[in-house]
């Protein structure tokens, strides 16, 4: 059975003026202010503007950095039609412990996505998505050779870490919370739909590409140096030279007799 983690339950969430985001419409100046609170407070905040994240089990709302509690609170998610989803998926990613930077990634990719389809089959909630809508969208061959790297994401964040969340539910915690996860990417999707064959050749073309420029730059360098090792083995040797006659003293003879 798992376990709902503690969470602020406070209803009045007590903040310095100062300090209150909620205060304030400059995005900078938001983004500063959740940076200056403790992890309690913007956690407060998180659950005051979803309460229904308060069943969803085993999130620590208080990993979520000042970062993404921007994002919840004020970014692009907040505005989003499947905002209390995204935020779900921030909060799963978070508890993981998953980098910010990737978590910035991924809440693009998947709003992305969800943009796309909501764009070509009007749903209005995630849950919209069946898998006749994947199948359909997938048979959009053009739209998936852009979307190769985008997939790839919402594949990582919502099949694998909010599968594996999924995966350690019980039944009563499924039906009571459950419509608050994004829905998986079918099984095989990207194998059968999103030509990554082809992305990776390309790639690959593009840095041999590179690399021949910089194997030819590299031959020419290397001409450069084998030309001059003849006059630097002749520096050398003079050098050496000058050494041991230093060494006998018989340079030291040639100065004193140019100085009488």
């Amino acid at each position: 059975m798992i376990q709902t983690l503690p969470r602020p339950t406070d209803k009045t969430i007590e903040i310095p003026p100062e300090h209150d985001p909620r205060l304030i419409d400059s995005a900078g100046k938001q983004r500063q202010r959740l940076g200056w609170l403790s992890a309690a407070h913007r956690a407060a905040l998180v659950l005051e503007r979803y309460p229904e994240l308060r069943a969803v089990p085993n999130c620590n709302w208080e990993c979520l950095s000042a970062s993404a509690a921007f994002g919840m609170l004020y970014g692009e998610s907040s505005r989003h039609f499947a905002r209390v989803e995204l935020a779900t998926l921030a909060g799963i990613l978070a508890t993981a412990g998953i980098d910010g930077s990737y978590t910035r990634q991924v809440d693009a990719a998947v709003r992305s996505v969800l943009d796309l389809l909501q764009q070509q089959f009007k749903i209005s909630a995630p849950h919209e998505i069946t898998l006749d809508v994947w199948e359909a969208w997938g048979r959009n061959t053009d739209l998936m050779r852009t979307l190769a790297i985008r997939l790839r994401k919402y594949a990582a964040a919502v099949n694998h870490h909010v599968g594996d969340y999924r995966e350690r539910l019980s039944r009563e915690q499924h039906v009571r919370m459950g419509h608050l996860l994004l829905p998986p990417l079918p099984k095989q999707f990207r194998q059968r739909f999103v030509p990554e064959a082809e992305q990776r050749a390309a790639a690959q073309r593009k840095r041999k590409a590179k690399t021949d420029v910089i194997s030819e730059c590299a031959t020419a360098i290397l001409a450069l140096m084998l030309a001059r090792y003849p006059s630097i083995d002749r520096f050398i040797r003079w050098y050496r030279q000058q050494i041991a006659r230093i060494e006998s003293g018989e340079l030291l003879a040639v100065v004193l007799d140019l100085a009488e």
